[in-house]
């Protein structure tokens, strides 16, 4: 494994944007003289970062008498109060009288011309589109570190969080309080007792453990109950679901040390929480838990949110940390993402490495144990980058660390030795007539293009990749084991393909088929015409089969991932 750690460094916050509005005063001062003022003025224009500065503005102008602030003359209200004057407010307010506007005509474009390019946030939110769509109905379990509480992003990460529920993801917050405890330990003059790496927590502890805990789920509650504050009309509320989730027990004694009320999560109470993320509410949970007799244990947050995203059968666990990167030495560059064998190989050789922080390799450690039992993605993010949490979630580069298992795993290059089992595999289609017919031969002469899924020592899946010129290549004769079907693999056999070809300079990866044509549509692949396809295979085709066409564009890093998103949909 030739990678390290790259110490995490406070990133310059990005400054929050203030658009001022702008706003034009009339064409003139007096509706009598509006007509000529359009001719031959533009009017005024004021900036106000808010209309309250616009009002204060506005009142504190002297040569304004109080009469014409008010309203003298336009329309009438109830009471006897004074009509009020439109001109009295075109200083501030986005009024455009009638007889200055007009319309420009359209500059005509011929057909032939390149359209104009999306803007910025166009193109961002059409990227952003697939991965909204994927996440909807997904639950994720996000570690808030009490670090974050504490820091000048926190309010940032809260309206995150918020949004992230609006777009209907599942959201399990576990809330960590570790420098709140250690200043309550502090301020009661308490040393910190530590074992192996883990905390004694006595009676006195454990008041502070409590104390600090409350502490930050009150926080974390006041901000998210403001919900998105900034959206269009009423703010949309958010419920945040607390309590007494999680049943815990004690450490006990190891090594000869009383542990005494620290403990450690046994069982996450499912059934309630499943129903609170069904009605929309946000769960969140803290690093005390309760035993079934009574007694209250102080748990390691970052271990409680482990087990959560196991039981809870998770699709992500997220750890916001200091901002440590995974540099591959090599080549100097950032490693973004790991199958779980490579980080529990690096896991083992930096237990030695004092320079790597003890923090990381935590995060790390409960991100292999998650994806191990069954999570299918963790994510380590840094907590001092306003929208890293969005990045990662919704760009195809992300801004983290992610571990996951191999999606690939089984695949692999046929050998000599597979061909019965190919044969055996292919058998029934061949005799259906869904596959062009070959016989044992043929396979054994072209061994070389196929790509087998092999589970418990049995071949349950194939197909071959076979290379043509101007960069087309042709996936044929793809079966899988009826058994297996739903179970993703033959997702993982075609996103294995997809990159293979890839890697072999191939941008157009094509099939032909006369009964799957839908299986290849949701995958992204578009029907065409046999024409389009590469001379020399056109002229070995079949055409009494009349066999659909279908082709998939491999030629950039962004349609890869576009397809590969597309299979983990399927």
């Amino acid at each position: 494994m030739w990678g390290q750690v790259r110490s995490g460094l406070t990133r310059a916050l990005r400054p929050a944007a203030r658009q001022g509005l702008l706003f034009s005063s009339p064409c003139g001062v007096s509706r009598s003289s509006r007509s000529a003022a359009c001719a031959t003025s533009s009017g005024s224009m004021r900036v106000f970062t808010s209309s309250r500065l616009a009002l204060q503005a506005a009142a504190a102008t002297p040569t304004t008498p109080t009469a014409e602030a008010i309203g003298s003359s336009h329309g009438s209200v109830s009471g006897g109060s004074n009509p009020v004057e439109e001109d009295a407010f075109a200083d501030f307010l986005p009024v455009v009288p009638p007889e200055c506007l007009r319309v420009k005509k359209a500059t005509p474009s011929s057909s032939h011309e390149a359209p104009a390019a999306p803007t910025s946030f166009t193109a961002m939110f059409r990227d952003m589109s697939p991965y909204i769509n994927f996440h909807r109905g997904t639950t994720m379990v996000l570690h808030l570190p009490g670090q974050l509480v504490e820091s000048a992003v926190f309010g940032a990460v809260m309206h995150d969080i918020a949004l992230l529920n609006t777009f209907g993801i599942k959201l399990v917050l576990v809330a960590g309080s570790r420098p709140q405890l250690n200043r309550q330990l502090e301020l009661r003059k308490l040393s910190q007792r530590f074992d192996c790496g883990m905390r004694i927590t006595g009676p006195d502890e454990l008041q502070c453990a409590m104390d600090a805990a409350g502490s930050v789920r009150f926080q974390i509650e006041s901000y998210l109950g403001r919900g998105i504050v900034n959206s269009p009309g009423r703010a949309r509320s958010i419920n945040i679901a607390s309590g007494n989730f999680i049943t815990a027990q004690p450490v006990g004694v190891r090594g000869g040390v009383d542990f005494k009320n620290t403990g450690e999560m046994r069982r996450l109470n499912v059934d309630k929480v499943r129903a609170a993320l069904d009605d929309g509410d946000i769960v969140l949970i803290s690093s005390i838990g309760y035993s079934a007799s009574g007694e209250v244990f102080n748990c390691l947050s970052e271990h409680v949110a482990s087990k959560c995203a196991v039981q809870l059968e998770s699709d992500k666990l997220i750890f916001l940390h200091n901002g440590e990167e995974m540099i591959d030495s090599r080549s100097n560059t950032v490693v973004q993402a790991l199958v779980i064998q490579q980080a529990q190989q690096y896991v083992e050789l930096a237990r030695t490495d004092p320079e790597v922080n003890g923090d990381f390799l935590l995060y790390l450690n409960e991100s292999i144990r998650a994806c191990v039992n069954g999570v299918k993605r963790s994510h380590l993010v840094s907590r001092h980058v306003d929208g890293g949490l969005l990045q990662e979630l919704f760009t195809r580069d992300g801004e983290g660390l992610m571990i996951s298992k191999h999606m690939y795993e089984g695949v692999r290059m046929a050998r000599h030795s597979d061909i019965v089992s190919i044969m055996r595999l292919i058998q029934p289609l061949l005799d259906d007539d869904v596959l062009v017919s070959r016989d044992q031969e043929q396979i054994e002469s072209n061994v070389h293009t196929f790509t087998v899924v092999e589970r418990d020592g049995a071949i349950i899946a194939c197909c071959t990749l076979q290379p043509y010129e101007n960069n087309f290549a042709e996936m044929g004769c793809v079966a899988v084991d009826p058994v297996y079907r739903s179970l993703g693999k033959g997702n993982a056999l075609l996103g294995f393909i997809l990159r293979k070809a890839a890697s072999m300079g191939v941008t157009k990866l094509f099939v032909l088929t006369t009964r799957t044509s839908h299986w290849f549509m949701e995958r992204g692949f578009v029907e065409t015409s046999v024409n389009d396809l590469p001379p020399s295979k056109l002229a070995k085709i079949d055409l009494k089969r009349k066999s659909k066409v279908y082709i998939t564009d491999i030629s950039s890093k962004r349609a890869l991932d576009e397809k590969e998103l597309l299979l983990e949909m399927h």
